[in-house]
């Protein structure tokens, strides 16, 4: 597609909207329909110009990543750039959640909506091996909203990490760890069983080539 010919047969609102579209895209969000009664109109304008707004990203070597079955949309970067580097803790959650995810998902009715409380994550990690002490209502809170600023999960206002409150896993995460990683991510679960001896604050091998970081994440 040429870039310049079709965006100048767009209308001066459908401008705008476009650099919305795209600003919000190469900063990292994820568009998705919104809901039902609060419809998010950029995702009905990504939607039907997804050819025009790749068009465009690929000039700086991005591309747009849309999911018509997941109803997502993302700017992913051809060589890598967004890759996330996560702690060990980090991935770990991140692999729990995907398979909380799978088993959910499978079950489901209508409501295509995965939650789960804090306190059945911070059981499912101590199931997993993490020493308890290491498993605090702040560093699993500060590990999902870590995980909330590249839209693998999504939080209320005001969250804080206490057992009760639930939180949402996105259904990006089965873009970044495809349903066919399953049983690879049971299985690196079950390696984090191995006792912990002291808490780590870098990175450390993680969910994608082994650098610690989870494929196109985020920005």
């Amino acid at each position: 597609m040429e870039f310049c010919q079709e965006f100048s047969k767009l209308e001066p609102a459908e401008k705008e909207r476009f650099s919305t579209v795209v600003t919000r895209l190469l900063s990292g969000h994820v568009l998705t329909p919104g809901s039902p009664l609060r419809p998010e109109p950029e995702w009905r304008f990504a939607e039907r110009h997804r050819e025009l707004i790749d068009a465009y990203l690929r000039l700086g070597g991005w591309r747009f990543d849309i999911d018509l079955g997941l109803r997502l949309g993302r700017a992913v970067h051809e060589g890598g750039e967004q890759r996330v580097r996560f702690t060990k803790l980090e991935s770990l959650i991140v692999c729990l959640l995907r398979l909380v995810y799978h088993e959910q998902m499978r079950d489901v009715a209508e409501e295509l909506r995965c939650e789960l409380k804090v306190g059945d994550l911070k059981e499912r990690l101590i199931q997993a091996g993490r020493p308890p002490a290491q498993v605090t209502r702040r560093a699993v809170a500060d590990a999902l909203r870590r995980l909330a600023r590249h839209s693998i999960v999504s939080c209320e206002r005001g969250f804080t990490g206490e057992d009760d409150e639930v939180f949402q896993v996105s259904s990006l995460i089965e873009k970044i760890l495809p349903p066919d990683r399953i049983a690879e991510l049971a299985e690196r679960v079950r390696s984090y069983q191995t006792p912990v001896e002291v808490e780590d604050s870098e990175s450390t091998p993680g969910l994608d080539d082994g650098d610690g970081s989870t494929p196109e994440a985020g920005s």
